[in-house]
């Protein structure tokens, strides 16, 4: 992992997932994934970034007095080193957010607001901030997030968030997809198109590419793991089925999607 402080100013810390059988869902993330369980239940750590799964809690929003229901809906939260100074940004532009105590292991409070289209993002504050870039093991290494004006997402996480505008990096060989940044746009961590991937959804991606998944619908986190073929045998072993996309979006980067047993789409590469 390379130090401390080094990136550019925030992380992706957490995702949090809506799953109809945690148990089911955690063995999926667990023996399948290959990522390392955390002491709490149905949660997974790499001692800087987390996943946690969770049945749907409709009455969550009410019983706490949010806004906000981060046990309803996929979420993304991004560590940043001030939270105080995005609570005003966020207020200045007039961006209804609530905070919650820890509301999944590993973090403190979240603030919890929607981008431009309705995606529920957390900002938790972190010091220092730990770049994941060289990390061992497995890492977030992006989410993706569905927006149909990509542009005025874009904004919001610049202005709210301090965040930059990186540029897409696509192998030679690309698939069938578009990289106009109206379209399709990358708020980067340093390289390797790590970070935020804010996407117009397109229905005829995934039949244009072949694809049995459709990764720019509905939005995805990404997992980078040490070695994709060892997981695609175990999704071979266990009949699930998936997209092997290759090398084909992300310049230096074996890439494959796949729902988990809710349906939710992840993403699973790999570093070349």
């Amino acid at each position: 992992m390379t130090g401390a402080g080094r990136g550019p100013g925030w992380e992706i810390a957490h995702i949090g997932l809506a799953v109809h059988d945690p148990d089911e869902a955690a063995a999926f993330y667990g023996d399948i994934v290959g990522l390392t369980r955390a002491d709490a239940r149905h949660s997974f750590s790499n001692g800087t970034q987390g996943l946690t799964l969770f049945r749907h809690d409709p009455d969550f929003g009410l019983r706490h007095r949010s806004p906000h229901n981060p046990f309803m809906v996929k979420s993304a939260m991004l560590a940043v080193p001030d939270l105080g100074a995005v609570a005003a940004r966020l207020e200045k532009a007039g961006v209804a957010a609530s905070t919650l105590e820890a509301p999944f292991p590993g973090l403190g409070a979240v603030l919890f607001c929607h981008d431009p289209a309705v995606n529920l993002i957390g900002f938790t504050e972190r010091q220092p901030l730990a770049d994941m870039t060289d990390a061992e093991g497995w890492i977030l290494h992006h989410v993706n997030l569905q927006a149909h004006d990509v542009r005025a997402s874009v904004r919001f996480f610049v202005e709210t968030a301090g965040m930059v505008e990186g540029h897409w990096r696509a192998p030679a060989a690309r698939g069938d997809f578009s990289i106009d940044p109206n379209e399709l746009a990358v708020l980067d961590l340093g390289a390797e198109n790590r970070g935020l991937h804010v996407i117009r959804p397109d229905a005829g991606f995934g039949k244009r590419n072949g694809f049995a998944h459709n990764p720019s619908i509905g939005g995805h986190p990404a997992f980078r793991v040490p070695d994709i073929q060892a997981v695609m045998r175990r999704l071979d072993a266990t009949g699930v089925v998936y997209s092997d996309a290759g090398t084909y979006a992300m310049d230096g980067y074996h890439q494959v999607y796949v729902y988990d047993p809710s349906c939710n789409l992840i993403e699973i590469n790999q570093r070349l």
